[in-house]
């Protein structure tokens, strides 16, 4: 497979729609915060729930578009062109990165660890 810009293109936009759903998390943490300052416990309750049942979703879908534009951009252009590509042949892969970010305790991301089937 060769990288072509449809597709780079492509995933990119996935990924930046995937992204902006944690716009629409943030306002839900935002209104939480309004009913917990008003001691609304009727929208308390309903966005907790709102935001329990949405959080995972939000992050699956962000997850498996991260690592469809890791395999199209990163590693389709490693196989063109990899300056930090060692001698011994070895490429790192989407799954060590994420190893290496949830082992960074300063700056650790919070990255889904369980499988997933992506696309491409």
């Amino acid at each position: 497979m060769t990288i072509s810009y449809d597709k780079t293109w492509e995933v990119m936009n996935d990924l930046e729609e995937s992204f902006s759903r944690i716009t629409t998390f943030e306002n839900m943490v935002d209104d939480l915060m309004e009913a917990v300052n008003n001691n609304n416990q009727n929208s308390i309750l309903e966005l907790a729930h709102a935001m329990t049942a949405f959080f995972p979703v939000y992050l699956r879908q962000y997850d498996k578009a991260s690592r469809r534009a890791w395999n199209n951009t990163v590693i389709e252009v490693a196989k063109i062109d990899n300056p930090y590509k060692s001698t011994n042949g070895t490429n790192i892969n989407y799954d060590e990165v994420v190893k290496y970010l949830e082992s960074d305790t300063p700056f650790s991301l919070h990255v889904l660890t369980k499988e997933y089937k992506t696309e491409d």
